[in-house]
């Protein structure tokens, strides 16, 4: 029993090299296998970086279009003396950003600016004052006389009325007693009908002779006769009340009816006086306009020579200074200039591009602007036109230069900016700086 035992320590203790040797071969094992996996995990990460780095330089490669040079400019507006004379004070200088406002950015004294024909004017505005005032004096003389022609035909016209209607009193009694006549001449008439009527059936018995019957009849037949007179002698009386009527309304309203008047009419008096007054008021007019206009342009004269005396020169723009010619105490002509003003609001950039790029950018393409003067600003803008041949080509010429083979074939692209508050601070907008320029050809 015991040898057994002896045989089986013997063989564990021969064994346990193996052991030892197979457990460091699987811890080799396992750390060339880590070491792989990190191999191959930095691999695919620089490859995927590569990937990703050559996808974006291709996209970008592909979708923009850079710029070989390019530089700010801007509009520059001339600020020039309005009138001769002396400059006498100048608020501005090289690199201000100024604003318009109401004090003004120069002033240009002339003493010697001519008062032109200020004189003549005045002796004619008190020839044309006398003229003025003696045809006041008539038009108040004729408005006195049409004052007292305005009496003269109240009065008439009161007479004429009372007249009238004295007339047609008269005329209306005459009638009435017209139609009392005509009622008698009738009553008569009705009898002797009556008494005709008797006579000529008691004629017819036997009653009474034949000529008592002719003579009723006679008496009829003057009856009948008179009352045919009375009525036309009514209607006649009739037809002059109603004559009388009228001309009593007219001469109520200041009309006649009749043709025959006295040799002094004061209506046709008063018309007359009414066509002189209009045509005096229309001269007396005339005369206020002509003095009033020349008022006018007197006091006008006046304030253009005040205003050429002392000349304020305002700021027309907002802006930067760009230069400055002229300096208080020197004299300038009419249209000197004294001053240059940067309109921060009219900017573009011009950028010069390889020609081949042209058929990628067009007009209203979106560029994005990176300043090298400033890294932190960027703008942006729209492309506006287009100019090739630069430096080889001069339109209209009927000679042309053959073009060298290494000569660039530059274009350039003009790129109005867009709106942006930010001017920078004393850095004339930007104006003057260099950038590089990214055309966005696909939005």
């Amino acid at each position: 029993m015991k040898k057994p035992t002896s045989i089986s320590v013997s063989n564990l203790s021969r064994s346990s090299p193996l052991v030892q040797n197979e457990n460091q071969v699987s811890l080799t094992q396992q750390l060339k296998l880590r070491r792989s996996l990190l191999a191959n995990l930095l691999v695919l990460a620089v490859g995927c970086g590569i990937f990703t780095f050559a996808g974006v330089f291709l996209y970008r490669h592909l979708t923009t279009v850079r710029s070989r040079d390019a530089v700010i400019n801007g509009v520059i507006v001339n600020v020039r003396a309005p009138e001769e004379g002396r400059l006498e004070k100048l608020r501005a200088q090289v690199g201000e950003f100024i604003t318009p406002t109401d004090a003004p950015l120069a002033l240009i004294e002339n003493d010697y600016v001519s008062q032109g024909n200020a004189r003549e004017v005045e002796k004619w505005l008190e020839r044309r004052r006398g003229e003025l005032e003696a045809a006041q004096a008539k038009l108040a003389q004729l408005q006195e006389l049409l004052a007292s022609a305005q009496q003269d035909e109240r009065n008439q016209q009161v007479l004429e009325v009372e007249q009238t209607q004295r007339q047609v009193a008269a005329a209306q009694a005459e009638l009435a007693a017209a139609k009392a006549n005509l009622a008698d001449a009738r009553a008569r008439y009705h009898l002797a009908k009556m008494n005709y009527q008797r006579f000529s059936q008691l004629a017819q018995q036997g009653a009474v002779p034949q000529a008592q019957a002719d003579a009723a009849l006679t008496e009829l037949q003057q009856s009948q006769a008179q009352v045919a007179a009375r009525q036309r002698a009514m209607e006649a009386v009739a037809r002059t009340v109603e004559a009388l009527k009228a001309d009593a309304r007219a001469a109520e309203l200041g009309l006649t009816l009749r043709n025959t008047r006295s040799n002094y009419d004061p209506r046709l008096r008063l018309q007359e006086l009414q066509i002189q007054i209009g045509e005096q008021q229309a001269i007396v007019k005339g005369i206020e306009r002509e003095i009033a206009a020349q008022q006018r342009q007197v006091i006008q004269a006046q304030r253009e020579v005040a205003q050429r005396r002392v000349v304020k020169v305002p700021v027309p723009i907002a802006g930067y200074v760009w230069r400055v010619e002229a300096r208080p105490g020197m004299f300038l002509g009419k249209g000197d200039q004294i001053l240059q003003l940067l309109d921060c609001q009219r900017r573009w950039i011009d950028v010069f591009v390889d020609e081949q790029s042209l058929r990628l950018i067009h007009p209203g393409t979106k560029a994005k602007i990176e300043l090298y003067g400033n890294k932190g600003k960027v703008l942006w803008g729209t492309v506006s036109n287009i100019r090739s041949g630069l430096g080889r080509l001069n339109p209209g010429d009927d000679q042309v230069i053959p073009i060298p083979e290494n000569y660039p074939r530059q274009s350039q692209v003009r790129v109005e900016l867009d709106a942006d508050p930010d001017w920078g601070e004393g850095n004339f907008c930007y104006v003057g700086y260099t950038a590089r320029v990214t055309f966005q050809i696909f939005p």
